[in-house]
Parts: structure tokens; sequence; C-alpha cells
């Protein structure tokens, strides 16, 4: 069994919104101690690559336990999420407002809106990108907005996207816009009008937002997670703190019935049971009580990724898609990564459209996916 080491387990105390009375006190008890102190170099480090530095600022900015180089460093990268966040958050709602004028409906997502409505501080949750969901019907005149609003975009890419994306993206000066038409791709076949189904209006600073059914959010969450191999843990901390906002509001039974239909049941509960046990998350007994095959050897690998700078590779994503419900689904995945479509291999090697140098990388593809690989995760 995996022991944490005094800062590992200091950072799952403190990536928590609300950490109780004990949590805060033995907190303490791990920073008092002379081997933490002498690491908070290493602290820091694993706060700031795991994105819950922020947190960490919010839970010990009142508590006198830590030089005031480390709590000022904290209190930077707080400051800068919170900044980065509101001026995301101007830019969508701008975005929102222009496709609502032109009779266009939107959901926002995670990041910029994750941090307000879930944590109730734009500073706690940083979101890099500007995400939104539309309608497939919607999408070519949301590209058009978009592009005439200044947005650049890459057109020669857009039928492979099409094919085997999710999204299709835009740039313009320090934002990048992902226009979403579906919140899941490859492993799992969700059609995109499920999103939309229980869909209802907030309000945020007297506009009306509309959001995903919490079941609807959390199962993306899930897959988010997933599709980013558990890794940094604020992904995992927001899973978390959803469950935990509005576990009373969530149908738990509608939610398990979608994940099950939807053919993520193992790995739904898979997350959850690891989420309550680092993170203290509230998830209902039946969820923790079902046995997960595997269950602490996954952990122990998602834990090493996190924190002990353990990264296989070429077997990460491999190795958790044996989360997936049965083993056809399994095989599939498999399969489709070494023998994928032409529009996915024109994606993943950046071959233009109508090349024939596709058909060379069909045939390489099983030597060249691990090289991708390792490439993708050294930049």
């Amino acid at each position: 069994m995996l022991t944490l080491s005094e800062e590992e387990k200091t950072i799952l105390l403190l990536s928590r919104l609300n950490p109780s009375n004990d949590d805060i006190e033995c907190v303490k008890h791990l920073l008092t101690k002379q081997s933490a102190q002498n690491n908070f170099d290493k602290f820091l480090q694993l706060a700031i690559s795991n994105g819950v530095a922020q947190l960490l600022y919010r839970n010990l900015k009142n508590v006198d336990i830590l030089p005031e180089e480390v709590l000022s460093r904290l209190r930077n990268v707080y400051l800068h999420s919170a900044d980065g966040n509101l001026r995301k958050a101007r830019e969508l709602f701008r975005l929102l407002d222009l496709l609502n004028s032109k009779g266009i409906e939107a959901i926002p997502l995670k990041g910029v809106l994750a941090s307000e409505f879930i944590f109730r501080d734009p500073g706690l949750y940083y979101g890099v990108d500007i995400d939104i969901l539309v309608k497939p019907s919607e999408l070519q005149k949301v590209k058009q907005i978009l592009i005439d609003v200044g947005y650049g975009y890459d057109e020669s890419k857009e039928q492979d996207m099409l094919s085997s994306h999710y999204h299709l993206v835009f740039e313009k000066d320090e934002h990048l816009v992902e226009v979403h038409w579906n919140l899941v791709k490859r492993y799992f076949d969700i059609p995109p009008e499920f999103w939309w189904k229980d869909a209802y209006a907030d309000r945020y600073e007297s506009k009306d937002i509309i959001c995903l059914s919490h079941e609807k959010y959390l199962i993306c969450t899930i897959f988010r997670v997933f599709s980013h191999i558990f890794t940094p843990l604020k992904f995992l901390v927001l899973v978390s703190e959803l469950c935990n906002r509005h576990y009373d509001q969530l149908d738990w039974p509608l939610f398990m019935k979608f994940t099950k239909q939807y053919k993520m049941e193992k790995l739904t509960t898979f997350t959850l049971k690891l989420s309550s046990e680092l993170l203290g998350t509230k998830v209902p007994n039946d969820i923790l009580s079902r046995h997960v095959a595997g269950y602490d050897f996954f952990k122990t690998c998602i834990i090493r990724q996190l924190f002990r700078d353990v990264k296989r590779f070429f077997l990460t994503k491999p190795l958790y898609v044996l989360l997936l419900d049965s083993p056809l689904h399994i095989m599939s995945y498999y399969f489709k990564r070494i023998f994928p479509e032409a529009s996915e291999l024109r994606l993943r090697y950046d071959i233009p459209e109508g090349s024939k140098t596709v058909f060379i990388y069909y045939v390489l593809n099983p030597i060249l996916l691990p090289l991708l690989i390792v490439r993708k995760k050294i930049k």
C-alpha cells in the first residue's frame, strides 16, 4: 500500500473548499514537523503543478503556520487566477450576449464559471480556456460569428475536427475559445442532445445563464478527469466540490442510471470512491460500497502521477481504459487507437487534408503512436 508523504497529505487536506477543524489541526501538525519545514519548496511545487495552490492560500491565509515567503507565493497564484478568470468572464459574457442577440443558445462550461458557481470565489479554480456548448445545428453560425468578431480559426482542419473531435478552437489575443457540440468523445457514445435535456437557467450578475443539470455536469466533469488521465488534482477537486455543493439536489439514482446507460458506470464509481478517499467528498454509501476491480492499483498509479512525477507515457491512457465497462468496450478502444479513421490520423500527425501520406502513417501508426505520446507529454 502506497504511503503518502507529509506534503502530500497536507495538500489533499487543503484541496477542499471547506476543510474541517480536524483537517486544519492535522495540517498544523504535519507542517510543524521538521521534515515538512525543510520541504516547503516541494510543497509549493506540488500545489502549483496540481492547480490547487489557490485553495491552499484560501485555507491557510489566516492560519499562522507558513513562512511569509511561502504564503506570499500562494497569494500570488491566487491573485493571478482571480485576475485571469475575471478577464475571461468578461469575454465569455460578451460572447454569450452576442450569440443571444443572434438567437443562439449556449451553455458556458467549467473554468471561469465553476470558480463562481461552485467555489463562490473567482480565484479558486483557474480556467485556462473559455468553453461553451452549442447545439450541432448552430455550430456553423457560431463559427462565423466568432470569425466576424476577430477570432482566428484554422479552416483547413475543420472536417477532420468534426469527424474525430468534439469541439472547434478559436483564438484571439489572450483568449482561447473552445466551442463544443458534445461533451464526450471516442470512449463513450452520448448523443449531443442528451446534454440539453433538463438544462436550467441560473442568475449571475443580473444575467440569465443556461446551465447543465447537476447530473450531467457531474458526468462531463468525470469524463474530463478521465480524458486528462486524472492529472492534475484540480480536475478531481472540481468533481469533489460539485458533489459537495449539489449533494442534496443531485438525483443520484438518475445519475447512476445515465452512467450505466452510456457505459461509464465503472469509471464513475471509481472516480467517486477515489474522490471520497482523497478529498472527503460526500458520496452516497451505495456508490462507495461498490467493488471496483483493481481499485488500489489504479489509485496508486494516480497518486504517483500527481505527486511523484511518475508518468509512464506509454501506459497511462491504455491503463485507465481498463476502467471502461466491458472487455468489448476496452478492446474497441485499443483497436481504434491502432487503426484509427483517416481524419484522426491527420489531426494526430498534422497531415494536410487530401495528402496521400496518410496511408503511410496508417501503416506506421502502431510504431509512431507511442513516440507521439512522449512528445506531447514532454511539451
